[in-house]
C-alpha cells in the first residue's frame, strides 16, 4: 500500500457526531495517540489509560476481557493502532454501498480504506484488490489492525480470537463482532502497511 503524506491523510470529521459511545472513546484515544505521535514522544499514560478503558468497552460489548484488546493494540506498531482507532471510530455509521464516507457510510472495503487512510495509507478501493496487495500473514503473524477477507468481503481484525469491526451489508452498520467459525476458516488475513 502507498503511505498517503500527511497534508494528504484523511482525518475524522470532528463535528460528526457518533451514536455509539465506543466510537466516542475512540475518538479521544486517537486524539491522543495521534498528538504522542507528532511529539515523537513516548506514549502518554493520557493515551495508555484511554487505550485500555476502549479496551474495556471493546470486551465488555464482544463478552471478552478487556485485558486482551488493550494487549493486542498495545503489541501492535503505532500504524496499525491508529488504523484500529481509526475503524473504531466509525463504529454505529450505516452500512452505504460503493461509500468510504466517514460519519456517513461504509461498505466494508470503504471502511478499511478510511481506517488505513487515517493511518497514512491508501489501500486500493475493493476487498479483492486490498488482500491481494497485502503481505500475507497466519494468525501467529497478524497484529490488530490487519485486514482480513473471505470471499466478497473484507473486516479488519482487532487483535483477539476472530474478533473484527466490519461494515457488513446494507440496513446494518459498522459493528465489532465475532467471525463465524465457517467463515473463519475461509478467510485470509494480510498487513496493508508492506
Amino acid at each position: 500500500m502507498s503511505p498517503v503524506s500527511a497534508a494528504g491523510a484523511t482525518v475524522v470529521p470532528a463535528t460528526v457526531r457518533s451514536i455509539d459511545p465506543i466510537a466516542d472513546s475512540a475518538t479521544r484515544a486517537l486524539a491522543l495517540l495521534r498528538r504522542d505521535l507528532a511529539r515523537g514522544e513516548a506514549l502518554s499514560a493520557a493515551y495508555l489509560a484511554a487505550r485500555a478503558g476502549l479496551a474495556d468497552e471493546v470486551g465488555a460489548r464482544l463478552w471478552t476481557p478487556g485485558e486482551q484488546f488493550d494487549e493486542a493494540w498495545g503489541q501492535a506498531d503505532h500504524e496499525h493502532q491508529v488504523a484500529v482507532l481509526g475503524a473504531l471510530t466509525q463504529l454505529g455509521i450505516p452500512y452505504k454501498r460503493n461509500a468510504s464516507l466517514p460519519g456517513v457510510g461504509f461498505d466494508c472495503s470503504g471502511l478499511t480504506s478510511f481506517a488505513w487512510s487515517v493511518a497514512g495509507f491508501r489501500l486500493p478501493r475493493n476487498s479483492t484488490a486490498q488482500i491481494r496487495a497485502a503481505e500475507p500473514r497466519t494468525w501467529d503473524t497478524a497484529q490488530a489492525g490487519d485486514l482480513v477477507r473471505y470471499p466478497g468481503h473484507v473486516m479488519m481484525w482487532l487483535g483477539v480470537g476472530k474478533a473484527v469491526i466490519h461494515s457488513p451489508q446494507s440496513g446494518r452498520h459498522v459493528e465489532i463482532k465475532f467471525i463465524a467459525n465457517h467463515r473463519f476458516t475461509r478467510s485470509s488475513v494480510g498487513d496493508p502497511t508492506q
